[in-house]
Formats: structure tokens, C-alpha cells, sequence
């Protein structure tokens, strides 16, 4: 059986997981802002580096992400005539920024996420 701690920790991380896939489908976004912030607090005493974090925050919203759009889709919400100006584009940004998480320093990754963040923020208010 799981120590209390382990299954308090697997609760809360369920919990984080169905609210970073609801806030992704509803607002097309932030669910990995959720995942990388919330993983810090779930498990505070894990090994985990700060690029760990991320990549995993990447794993998971990629499922996330196709099931939103197979349901835009199937409810006429995506644009398919726009859809390929950006797969690449995306796909190959993906690609490069994934390619230099292993080598950005832990501090600078941070910074970088949190101007982005509230660049973010600052945008979804304008």
C-alpha cells in the first residue's frame, strides 16, 4: 500500500492534470503554465530539474492539445485553411526549443518563462 504522503501527492497531481487539460480546452492555453507551476508545489522534494519540469509539462500537453482540437473539430471550430500556415512553423519551433531546453541554464529558463508568462497575461487582458 502507498505511503498517505504518495497518495496525497497522486490526488493532488490528478487534480492538476484534469485542470490543466479543462483550462487548455476552454481557453486553447495555459494548461502547461498550470502543469509547470503546480509541479513545483506537488512534488517540492523530487529530484526533478527545472528542464524536467518543462519537458514533461510538454509531454503531456500534447495529448491534451490533440484532444481539444479532435473536438473543435468535430463541432466545426478549427479552421482547416489556417491550420497548415502553423503545423510547421510550430512543429519546427517545437522541435529547436526543445533541442536547446538541455542546454538553457535552469535560472535562464525560468526568466524566460516568466517574462512569457506575464507577457501572456498582459495579452489575454488587452
Amino acid at each position: 500500500m502507498k505511503h498517505k504522503s504518495t497518495l496525497v501527492k497522486d490526488a493532488v497531481a490528478l487534480i492538476l492534470g484534469a485542470a490543466a487539460g479543462f483550462i487548455n480546452g476552454l481557453l486553447g492555453a495555459g494548461g502547461g503554465i498550470l502543469l509547470v507551476r503546480g509541479a513545483k508545489h506537488v512534488f517540492p522534494d523530487s529530484a526533478l530539474q527545472p528542464r524536467d519540469v518543462f519537458a514533461s509539462a510538454l509531454a503531456v500537453m500534447l495529448p491534451i492539445s490533440a484532444a481539444s482540437v479532435a473536438l473543435y473539430a468535430t463541432r466545426g471550430g478549427a479552421i482547416p485553411l489556417q491550420m497548415p500556415r502553423f503545423v510547421l512553423p510550430a512543429l519546427l519551433g517545437g522541435t529547436g526549443g526543445a533541442m536547446l531546453l538541455s542546454v538553457i541554464e535552469p535560472r535562464l529558463l525560468k526568466l524566460i518563462f516568466a517574462a512569457l508568462t506575464v507577457w501572456s497575461g498582459i495579452m489575454m487582458l488587452r
